[in-house]
């Protein structure tokens, strides 16, 4: 059995014996960081495919499996003149029981025991080949899944999205073969536009043979996304005889869903699906529906989820309805994932950031604002 240590204590530890050494460790040595700028960009392969007579629908809501698992992960970073500590935390959550498991282990928590590094330390000076190797541990560590060495020539978001996509990665192993519906906080196949190429293809390698039919993803911010618009445009003169709204004067996909149940529907709103699209990503077939969840029957007030998997079945979108919704939008399973893990790396960022800087370690105007949430 995996022995119990509690957060703080486990920090603290790590603190002393890793990150105040490391940070402090110079040599003459420093490693090519250099970038490829292939950052994936995937628009323009989308279909649209069913008629559209039949793109737009109400839905019912009918649950298809007892058991609804819900994951994700929170990432932050503490940076001062020395280097960047980032760190990550995971979550798993379920519909019977609130908290599956989390992890880094916390003490009154079941623990996912992944036995992956949950903090990256990244140095702001030069490194000898065989240093950053005295400051790896299980929690801990230096180099990428590259083998390059981090540094403070990373963004810290580059550092943070590595570790915390790849705990989420080794959090769905876990329940990937489970008799349940998976929902993952955010793309099913996320782009990692911060990522070097070959630091990016390493762990969509690994997320790619971790997803299963049962795993959906579900993205919660749509006022930067034109993903339906794009797919809609090439049927534009069709779709605007029918709905009688253009795609192609809006900028963004929320904009241009809450106008199309405004104009198209009248209250009592009921849950409505758009979709699907058909997506090519890394030679993979997603496919994409818009959920269109009503906060309110007679107030034109709504949550747009878009919502991405493997095979495309309809009783998807029927299971997620029949869940129960936070009173903004989001099913309270996935809710209770993504504050819990926000909270657990929030927690860790303040005992990092107290005890760093009680040791004379200042923390950048980055950091400060990091803490206290703006």
């Amino acid at each position: 059995m995996t022995k119990k240590i509690e957060l703080q204590v486990l920090l603290k530890e790590i603190i002393n014996k890793y990150i105040v050494n490391y940070l402090d460790s110079y040599h003459i040595d420093i490693s090519d960081n250099s970038y490829d700028d292939n950052l994936m960009v995937q628009e323009g392969n989308e279909i649209f495919l069913p008629n559209l007579d039949e793109a737009v629908n109400e839905i019912i809501g009918n649950r298809i499996f007892t058991l609804t698992y819900a994951l994700d992960g929170s990432s932050r970073s503490f940076i001062s003149s020395k280097g960047i500590v980032s760190l990550a935390s995971v979550v798993v959550s379920s519909s019977l029981n609130p908290i599956i498991g989390v992890y880094p282990p916390i003490s009154g928590f079941p623990d996912l025991n992944l036995n992956k590094p949950f903090i990256a330390l990244a140095t702001s000076g030069s490194q000898g080949p065989l240093i950053p190797f005295f400051y790896n541990s299980e929690y801990v560590t230096t180099f990428s899944i590259d083998g390059s060495f981090f540094t403070s020539t990373e963004s810290p978001e580059e550092i943070e999205t590595e570790i915390r996509t790849i705990l989420e990665t080794e959090a769905l192993k876990k329940i990937a073969e489970a008799n349940a519906i998976i929902l993952l906080d955010g793309p099913l196949i996320p782009p990692l536009i911060f990522l070097k190429s070959k630091v990016r293809n390493e762990i969509l390698k690994i997320r790619l043979n971790t997803l299963k039919n049962n795993v959906i993803g579900v993205v919660k911010r749509l006022d930067k996304s034109k993903l339906l618009i794009s797919a809609i445009s090439k049927l534009k003169y069709k779709f605007v005889n029918i709905y009688k709204i253009d795609p192609k004067k809006y900028f963004n996909d929320e904009s241009f869903i809450i106008d199309l149940i405004k104009f198209n529907f009248s209250p009592p709103y009921k849950p409505i699906s758009i979709g699907p699209i058909l997506r090519q990503i890394d030679n993979i077939s997603v496919y994409v529906n818009y959920l269109v969840y009503p906060l309110h029957p007679y107030v034109p007030k709504f949550s747009i989820l878009r919502i991405e998997s493997l095979y495309n079945d309809p009783r998807v979108l029927d299971h997620l309805v029949s869940l129960k919704f936070t009173n903004d939008g989001i099913p309270i399973t996935l809710a209770l994932a993504d504050r819990t893990a926000k909270e657990i790396s929030a927690a860790m960022l303040k005992i990092i950031m107290a005890t760093l800087e009680s040791l004379g370690l200042q923390a950048s105007f980055y950091s400060k604002l990091e803490q206290v949430g703006v």
